[in-house]
């Protein structure tokens, strides 16, 4: 059964700062190639960023992250990109956030990754438009809720369409995932970003009509490549 397209495919390639919108991704066993592989931590106890529970972790995703052929970068402005790790990185995201803090890859620190469930993160249309239509005068934007994979469904349904699908396969491009429970929301989903004000009814609306889920996370079932455009079908 065609559940719908591919419109928008995401990678954060450091955990908590703002990702980047590409038009293929590769999924391995562990999601999108490159996806939350670096964290953001504090520089004196090493506790990684949090900006859902913290408030002085707050403006972390006014930083930007993406891939380059070196590896990741990071910038303050959008303008002016950085390589990590770096001490110029470094000391960009420690003016931001006005304390010392240093980039690190997880595999390197002993910590574990802030998600360490299903690594896929999958939202569809549907679902924003039924978050529209609950909150008429919120800025929805699909930035807030930090999705791998955006859905353009097929039908006219405005309702949270995916959780439906919980224990389901898609097939997308090349690849297979496993739908496996609905992705619990915290209150990054509330926070101020570039373009997105800071809103707390967003949070408080999902956890009222959603059961404090929006979207899906999937697990990969077979690895391969996505494409914006591709066909969404439920196996």
């Amino acid at each position: 059964m065609q559940f719908g397209t591919t419109r928008e495919l995401w990678r954060y390639p450091v955990s908590s700062l703002t990702g980047e919108q590409l038009e293929t991704v590769e999924l391995d066993d562990a999601g999108v190639a490159g996806d939350r592989k670096w964290g953001l931590f504090d520089a004196e106890s090493n506790v990684v960023a949090a900006p859902e529970t913290e408030r002085r972790w707050r403006p972390v995703p006014g930083l930007r992250a993406r891939a380059a052929a070196d590896g990741p970068e990071i910038s303050g402005d959008g303008d002016t990109w950085h390589s990590l790790p770096s001490p110029t990185a470094d000391t960009i995201a420690s003016g931001h956030l006005e304390f010392p803090v240093r980039f690190q890859p997880f595999g390197e620190t002993g910590a574990s990754p802030r998600y360490v469930r299903d690594p896929l993160h999958i939202l569809t249309t549907s679902s924003l438009a039924r978050l529209r239509a609950l909150l008429p005068a919120a800025l929805i934007d699909v930035r807030r809720f930090r999705p791998n994979i955006l859905v353009d469904t097929d039908t006219d349904d405005v309702d949270f369409v995916e959780q439906r699908l919980i224990g389901r396969r898609l097939r997308i491009g090349e690849t297979l995932v496993e739908i496996t429970e609905p992705c619990s929301r915290c209150a990054f989903t509330a926070l101020q970003q570039p373009g997105i004000p800071f809103d707390k009814d967003v949070l408080h609306t999902i956890a009222r009509h959603g059961g404090g889920g929006f979207g899906v996370l999937a697990k990969v079932v077979t690895p391969g490549r996505i494409t914006c455009g591709d066909t969404v079908i439920v196996d």
